[in-house]
């Protein structure tokens, strides 16, 4: 089963100073030097932000900007760092960029609510890859990207380790779960149900409906 957002197009940013585009953001686009270092989390924020505000639920106001150059877009990376904030740590925690989001919805009047799967609470011989199936199928049949935490790459080596991408689309067999995410302004492909199964730290997965 091939699951995705409706228009995964609407996270295509352009910059007609280079005549290129990019699928979602990349922290290298901050202006900080610590925003650049840690801000994959307030960019995936940014993300979802701007897709929810194009994907015609009424929230519009999500995304104030009025395209998806490269300038407006950083804007709203800009925007949401002020929310979803890197500590020494970076957003090393489902629960930090949780709560600066809902600050964020709380104050643009958007009344959804976040849903999350993570994995430090259950010990890797317990998990259960059915459970990831559905949280994937049903955050990206609500049409909402999936904010991805990753600390520990466990066994799938195309992720980088301590750093948020996000979600847009995934292939659900009966054993495998591989996604498509934006990273840094690239799509790129990763088998999610390995990571699952194998990472050993802290990580989880959010959407908002």
């Amino acid at each position: 089963m091939f699951v995705s957002v409706k228009n995964p197009e609407l996270l295509r940013i352009t910059s007609s100073v280079d005549n290129t585009a990019y699928f979602g953001g990349d922290q290298e686009w901050y202006e900080k030097k610590w925003n650049k270092d840690a801000g994959c989390g307030a960019t995936s924020a940014a993300n979802l932000s701007a897709y929810l505000a194009a994907s015609g639920k009424g929230l519009k106001n999500l995304y104030p900007y009025e395209t998806m150059e490269k300038s407006d877009f950083t804007k709203q990376m800009e925007d949401l760092i002020l929310y979803v904030t890197p500590g020494a740590m970076g957003v090393n925690h489902v629960k930090k960029f949780t709560d600066g989001f809902d600050r964020f919805l709380k104050e643009r009047n958007a009344a959804l609510t976040a849903k999350v799967l993570t994995t430090d609470k259950v010990p890797k011989a317990e998990r259960k890859l059915s459970e990831l199936m559905d949280f994937v199928r049903e955050g990206l049949s609500a049409d909402c990207p999936i904010a991805f935490l990753n600390l520990s790459k466990g066994e799938e080596k195309r992720i980088q380790g301590w750093h948020w991408i996000t979600i847009t689309a995934a292939e659900i067999t009966e054993d495998t779960v591989k996604a498509i995410a934006s990273d840094e302004g690239k799509r790129i492909e990763f088998d999610l149900g390995l990571w699952f199964l194998t990472t050993r730290r802290h990580g989880g997965l959010i959407y908002y409906s």
